[in-house]
């Protein structure tokens, strides 16, 4: 346990800059965002409303008086039932988490892509290969932190953009003297996000394994620029069996593990709201189904390519 404790840290003090600093900024721009579109909404309704009752006369008017009563809606929350207010919640839940996901995968990403490959280029892995530590575990420490520890910086970033949004928000009800206030942190439904984000992350950290493993088997087996082999090769194999075969599995196949399945994203819905398209019962469908394994089978023979090509490489 001491040794995996040590390699992650490793791994950790080494990527910190972009699983640490990119959150923390994305919550920064996220609340600074949010505190100004609540107080510029607060500062020009009834201006706005005004030139457009001034533009068009009677019919404009209407339409006026109904963007008002938008803006308003948003701010009195006595006017919502229980089963639209947690619809709104788990959309503004999904909605503030988007960045944050996003940018982790990116992160995630260009981490994996590199790590293996800046350690031959620079001929560090000869050092690392004096140490008593074998190859898989090196291999597999960096995956974990890239795949399991860092997401935990994501969820608390999330979480304190979720809360500090709902603190601007309550603000502006206050101010605007809009009722039911105390009903935003009732159904707000923070607790459940955060067990849903910390399950969705276990999750998807399997669901995508084969895109993560075969990321790190490119940075350790390719010669030069990984960005682009990890691309020109799934693009050559798609390419060939769609012309051989006349079919596209195997990019289906690769889009559907490139995307967040196990992670809240809004989803449009019949009625025009807009809500979050996994919860837990999607998630754990998930984990059990045969795509998972399938996945998850890919992503076992990737990564003990990964871990070959790692002990025969030693430089460039």
């Amino acid at each position: 346990m001491r040794l995996w404790m040590t390699l992650l840290r490793r791994e950790w003090w080494e990527h910190r800059g972009g699983f640490l600093w990119t959150p923390l900024a994305i919550l920064a721009l996220v609340l600074l965002g949010a505190g100004l579109t609540l107080s510029l909404a607060s500062s020009n309704e009834a201006q706005l409303s005004y030139q457009i009752e001034e533009q068009a006369g009677a019919d404009s008017a209407s339409r006026a008086f109904e963007w008002r009563g938008n803006l308003l809606e948003l701010l009195d929350f006595s006017q919502w039932s229980t089963p639209v207010f947690s619809r709104r919640a788990a959309q503004f839940r999904a909605f503030v988490a988007q960045p944050f996901i996003l940018a982790h995968f990116l992160v995630a990403v260009f981490v994996l892509l590199g790590t293996l490959h800046e350690d031959r280029k620079d001929r560090s892995v000869l050092f690392w290969k004096s140490m008593p530590v074998s190859d898989a575990e090196t291999v597999f420490s960096k995956l974990i932190l890239a795949v399991w520890v860092a997401p935990l910086v994501t969820i608390a970033a999330i979480l304190l953009a979720q809360i500090g949004t709902l603190l601007l928000l309550t603000t502006a009800g206050l101010a605007a003297d809009a009722s039911g206030i105390g009903h935003t942190w009732m159904h707000a439904g923070i607790p459940n996000g955060a067990v849903t984000l910390i399950t969705g992350y276990l999750v998807q950290g399997l669901w995508a394994l084969p895109v993560y493993a075969w990321l790190l088997l490119v940075s350790a087996a390719a010669p030069k620029v990984p960005f682009v082999w990890a691309l020109l090769v799934p693009m050559g194999l798609s390419a060939l069996e769609s012309i051989a075969l006349g079919s596209s599995a195997l990019s289906s196949w690769i889009k559907a593990h490139l995307g967040f399945a196990a992670l809240p994203r809004p989803e449009s819905v019949d009625d025009g709201l807009v809500r979050p398209g996994v919860g837990l019962a999607e998630q754990i469908s998930l984990l059990f189904s045969a795509d998972m394994a399938i996945g998850l089978a890919a992503a076992a023979v990737l990564l003990a390519g990964a871990v070959r090509f790692r002990a025969r490489n030693n430089d460039l």
